[in-house]
């Protein structure tokens, strides 16, 4: 691809049906396409399914583009179209993945069947909502203004620290938050089936934990506000779900990968519907 090899696995293609929906997998922030080995087995027995390396991640070849949301959608389609898979696709994106999934629904809707959104980075999220979190702490503005801006700060120089690639997907969804991923939410999604699933485990390690409030008060204080958000997400859409495991952490496919077979399974299933519905009228 552009001079750059690309890592992919495909599962099921040489008997995939004419129409049928591809599963495709969109990975988190650096990470390899490994972290889907404990789901795409058991969908593979329903779907044909595509997992890849984003290019510098995992063994794929770096390349120079930025990954903006637009240009990770591109990168897909001239992929899918290099190998000659035609859509419909349903994305699996997992963190960032999640907001990768949801900008491919903007720039290329009519290519899709449905989204499985897992723990994403909250794309739902304004700079108002992230002080709505600590109003439980009862502090003055100007002490949440810097521990937000603490985090941030963490954040930057954590990623300075990176790879190139894994580095610059970062400083994209640094700039996604500061905009209050403005380019994402000025567009509706498409009706289809759109599943969203998060982790309701608290994991922080103890040395990791602030001194000054409870971060297990905190991490369910952010999940009390991020369900209400996420529900107008999927109450835009006919055949919408919202998920949750109190089993599972960020990685909801590695702690509880049934939940996610499942979803992507109920996903192909609504897909269907819809389009047994439309062919009706």
């Amino acid at each position: 691809m552009n001079g750059s090899k690309i890592w992919i696995n495909t599962i099921g293609i040489e008997q995939r049906e004419m129409g049928q929906p591809l599963v495709v997998f969109e990975s988190g922030h650096g990470t390899p396409m490994g972290n889907w080995d404990k789901v795409i087995g058991a969908v593979a027995e329903f779907a044909p399914i595509l997992t890849y390396d984003r290019p510098g991640i995992g063994k794929s070849e770096p390349t120079d583009y930025m990954p903006t949301l637009k240009n990770v959608s591109e990168q897909l389609v001239r992929l899918l179209d290099k190998l000659e898979f035609a859509p419909p696709y349903i994305l699996v994106g997992h963190s960032l993945g999640g907001v990768y999934v949801r900008g491919f629904a903007n720039y290329y809707p009519e290519k899709l069947a449905g989204l499985v959104i897992i723990d994403p980075a909250d794309f739902t999220e304004t700079q108002q909502n992230q002080h709505e979190y600590y109003d439980f702490l009862q502090w003055d503005q100007s002490k949440i203004d810097s521990l937000i801006q603490s985090f941030i700060d963490i954040r930057v120089s954590r990623n300075k620290k990176s790879p190139t690639a894994i580095r610059r997907e970062g400083q994209v969804l640094e700039e996604l938050r500061i905009q209050g991923f403005e380019e994402l939410n000025s567009t509706s999604l498409p009706n289809i089936p759109v599943h969203m699933i998060t982790g309701g485990r608290f994991d922080m390690p103890l040395e990791f934990q602030s001194q000054e409030y409870d971060d297990e008060v905190l991490f369910r204080s952010k999940i009390k506000h991020r369900i209400s958000r996420w529900t107008d997400v999927i109450q835009s859409v006919e055949k919408g779900m919202l998920l949750y495991s109190g089993d599972a952490g960020h990685f909801v496919q590695w702690d509880d990968p049934e939940l996610v077979i499942s979803s992507i399974r109920m996903v192909i299933n609504d897909y269907y519907t819809l389009q047994e519905e439309m062919n009706q009228n």
